[in-house]
């Protein structure tokens, strides 16, 4: 009993901490597939066929990048080494030529990364391990030299659903100062072993002290902007 209830104050705690930091005042909209909870909240406004989005992440859906491209026109590069990902893309209705897919996982080095076989299976979510669990190697990339690889100096759009990754990327985005408008990221603490939920609060104060402010906060999924 005792831990049920400190697991509910750490809960209240916590949804309090996002009511105080959320900025309500950013223009939503949903895109992706919202009946399926596949759908990620943006400020969508300033996006059109020129704008650069990148989404690092396939997984086993993928109506927010499909929706992006119909939508808006733009052009999307994705980042997924994994079977699940290459799976998903080969799919019909994912054969758009504004859906630019690298077989790469976006992290913050380059070369290769161990990953460790999906907790559920049906998910299919390959995450990165460097014990034991690991089972094998895919190609890793980071932002900068992704970038640099597509002649982009900045992002308009930054969806990472990374599986630990997160935390990393962001970091180098902060430190190299990577001009990134809005970051769309799936935190998971809590989803993946020993990932803290210490590390998303700091996560997220070091973006708020970057000039981003938190848009929207769904469950693991959080949305920054930054003017």
């Amino acid at each position: 009993m005792n831990r049920m209830l400190t697991r509910r104050l750490k809960d209240l705690r916590y949804s309090l901490f996002y009511s105080l930091i959320l900025d309500k005042k950013t223009s939503l909209q949903a895109v992706g597939d919202v009946k399926r909870k596949c759908a990620w909240m943006i400020h969508a406004e300033d996006l059109n066929e020129k704008s650069i989005v990148y989404s690092g992440g396939v997984g086993n859906e993928m109506s927010f990048e499909r929706d992006l491209a119909k939508i808006f026109g733009c052009t999307v590069i994705l980042c997924d080494p994994s079977p699940t990902g290459s799976e998903t893309m080969s799919l019909p209705e994912n054969q758009d030529p504004r859906l630019r897919f690298n077989p790469i996982a976006i992290t913050s080095k380059c070369g290769v990364l161990s990953f460790a076989e999906p907790l559920n299976p049906d998910e299919g979510s390959w995450f990165a391990s460097a014990k034991s669990t690991a089972t094998q190697e895919f190609p890793c990339i980071n932002l900068p030299t992704l970038m640099a690889q597509n002649n982009h100096d900045y992002i308009d759009l930054l969806k990472i659903d990374i599986e630990g990754s997160e935390y990393e990327v962001i970091d180098q985005i902060l430190e190299t100062k990577l001009p990134v408008r809005q970051i769309a990221v799936e935190y998971h603490n809590g989803v993946l072993p020993g990932v803290k939920r210490s590390q998303t609060t700091r996560s997220i104060f070091n973006l708020m002290r970057s000039g981003y402010k938190l848009i929207s906060q769904e469950s693991h999924n959080h949305t920054f902007y930054k003017k």
